[in-house]
């Protein structure tokens, strides 16, 4: 039997004049609609078995959200609920109360229907359903997103593209590409789906299929811009939207192949397909974790040291070494002060559950599913660790999807405690998470088969 897919949008706007999500979240709610809000699900089912992927434009996934739509989607459809991955885009520019975490606050009325509105997404694609070919391909994209930590320091230039080809068109297109979505700024009072929400409009409006935005390890990785505007929102995802849309018109080619006339001798020879066609074969793995908390310091400790480094700052030079230095401590010191404070609300608490969970799609093409913000080292060490493994295949298109079915925080390398800045302040997970992330997915990996 073949592949079977199927893919269909719902429009997951809240109303306005709610809170909005990120930067420390704003004091003021939303002013307007600047572009919908959407959510893109994309179901794939080979007969021996089923998953599916549903994006939505928000900062961050709540497990509570992923729960009751594995649920409902799994009872309407029969897909396995674990078999169901639930994601965000990392967005900026919606609405609060919907991602989780350990400190997380669910917007009930909000979470509910944005369940409902996810769920009917997933079920009207697998009611789509039809004969499908899996392709992919890749390109870099290298002069849209920084280092936020350091402009020297790894981003991932990759834009991976897997084109889900029909017999009459492509059903569905699943982009993924790290870098987080603040073109906007926290000034920005109107709903959006920033740049992805672009990118994906012109995938769709070109294609006629439902783009599937999958945001990466982009813990450590902000956008470029011109101005922090909606003119370079746009810019921004028509770079990222272009690209990808010129990789799916090569990819239509993998499989009935591309010819031209020679006219010399008369013949038709065939000049070869970027990208590659993918054998389908869907596997589903996932494990849940317990990731040690951090230790945190008094709040008076917080205090002492963040005045001192400030004094320290104020008489450094700007853009120096040394002030830049200071600053990476003061900065780490401020947002810690800030999560031990959380922390101190549940003084008994010593990890918190994290899933991961990993779809095999066939032959050297998988999804790895992460539950928070992850630096691009870190996708970079598990795409080099199950590229080749001894005596295997490997994987050689991993998609990384971060965001995915919780939202857990920043996860991020032992070293970068020390080097300091906002994510390493901000983060309630100790060291050792990273290593034990890292772990349990190559382990998850290996689970789900290359195809035969």
């Amino acid at each position: 039997m073949p592949l079977l897919a199927g893919a269909a949008t719902a429009d997951i706007t809240p109303p306005v004049g709610g809170l909005m999500d990120g930067y420390g979240s704003r004091r003021e709610g939303s002013q307007g609609v600047h572009d919908p809000l959407m959510a893109s699900a994309l179901v794939l089912d080979d007969s021996h078995e089923r998953c599916a992927i549903v994006s939505c434009d928000l900062l961050g996934m709540h497990e509570w959200v992923t729960g009751e739509v594995r649920r409902r989607v799994g009872k309407a459809t029969g897909i396995p609920p674990h078999n169901i991955l639930v994601c965000a885009t990392h967005n900026h520019a919606g609405p609060i109360g919907l991602r989780g975490g350990m400190f997380s606050r669910l917007d009930e009325a909000l979470a509910s229907s944005l369940a409902g509105k996810l769920t009917d997404a997933a079920v009207a694609a697998w009611e789509q359903r039809r004969p499908a070919a899996l392709k992919v391909s890749q390109a870099t994209v290298d002069t849209v997103s920084m280092n936020r930590r350091d402009p020297d320091w790894p981003i991932d230039p990759a834009l991976r593209v897997v084109l889900v080809d029909g017999e009459e068109g492509p059903i569905a297109s699943l982009l993924n590409f790290a870098c987080h979505g603040t073109v906007l700024s926290g000034a920005n009072l109107q709903l959006s789906g920033e740049f992805p929400g672009a990118a994906c409009r012109l995938l769709q409006r070109e294609t006629g299929a439902p783009a599937v935005y999958l945001n990466g390890a982009c813990g450590n990785v902000n956008p470029v811009w011109i101005r922090q505007d909606f003119e370079s929102v746009e810019r921004v995802g028509q770079i990222i939207g272009g690209q990808a849309l010129r990789l799916i018109g090569e990819l239509r080619t993998a499989g009935p192949g591309q010819r031209a006339h020679n006219i010399r001798w008369d013949e038709f020879p065939e000049k070869p397909a970027p990208g590659r066609l993918v054998q389908p074969r869907l596997r589903v793995a996932r494990a849940e974790v317990e990731l040690p908390l951090r230790e945190f310091a008094p709040d008076a400790e917080y205090a002492a040291r963040s005045s001192e480094l400030e004094t320290r700052a104020a008489a450094l030079a700007p853009a120096s070494g040394g002030r830049r230095q200071v600053m990476a401590q003061l900065t780490r010191l401020q947002n810690e002060r800030w999560a031990a404070a959380w922390a101190r609300m549940q003084p008994d608490r010593r990890s918190q559950r994290a899933e991961v969970q990993a779809l095999g799609l066939g032959d050297g093409l998988a999804v790895l599913a992460l539950p928070g913000e992850f630096f691009a080292e870190t996708a970079a060490a598990i795409r080099a660790a199950c590229a080749a493994p001894a005596g295997g295949q490997g994987i050689q298109d991993l998609l990384v999807a971060c965001y995915a079915n919780d939202y857990i925080g920043y996860v991020i390398p032992a070293e970068a405690y020390e080097q300091g800045g906002y994510e390493s302040g901000i983060t309630f997970c100790g060291p050792e998470a990273e290593g034990i992330i890292v772990h349990t997915s190559l382990s998850l990996l290996k689970e789900v088969p290359n195809g035969d």
